[in-house]
């Protein structure tokens, strides 16, 4: 492509009945049938392979964790998540202590200042476990049979939500 400037001139040189010169041939290009390098192809391998590493170790926690089994002994394995509680309803004898592994599989970006609970006024308890952790809680039911409800307050539309409920039903 040609400067305006150069293109006025040509125009003038041509209206004084001077020949316009040759356009400059251009340089030509490799062969299409090229082949990167050795290094080039290493690389490209490399950062695949980071990238998709990667990707199943941030995927790991949600695709392979440990979900619904437990390795304490006795407990019962209670998850957490945006969809609520799983179990959502435990059940207990009157007076019975429950070992519970919980497990939260949220990331904290998702959660209110990170965490998930378990709440209940009638329980007396209020615990806090962190984004995609893991711990072993243990809770003592009531001597009274009954339904005693518990709930997520931290996110989540909190005690509102119908979804992030649970309930410890204690047999007569």
């Amino acid at each position: 492509m040609t400067t305006r400037a150069a293109r006025r001139a040509q125009e003038r040189a041509l209206a004084t009945g001077e020949i316009p010169a040759a356009k400059p041939r251009r340089a030509a290009k490799p062969a299409a049938g090229t082949k990167p390098s050795k290094l080039r192809v290493a690389a490209f391998l490399a950062i695949a392979a980071i990238v998709i590493g990667g990707g199943v170790y941030l995927a790991g926690s949600v695709f392979m964790g440990q979900r619904d089994k437990t390795t304490v002994a006795g407990a019962i394995a209670v998850g957490i998540s945006m969809d609520g509680f799983n179990p959502s309803t435990l059940d207990a004898k009157p007076g019975q202590t429950l070992t519970l592994d919980w497990w939260n599989q949220d990331a904290a970006m998702h959660l209110t200042n990170g965490v998930h609970t378990l709440v209940s006024d009638k329980l007396n308890v209020r615990l806090e476990l962190p984004a995609q952790s893991r711990k072993t809680v243990t809770l003592t039911a009531p001597m009274t049979p009954g339904d005693y409800d518990f709930w997520c307050d931290s996110c989540c539309g909190g005690k509102d939500n119908p979804k992030m409920h649970g309930t410890l039903h204690v047999e007569a």
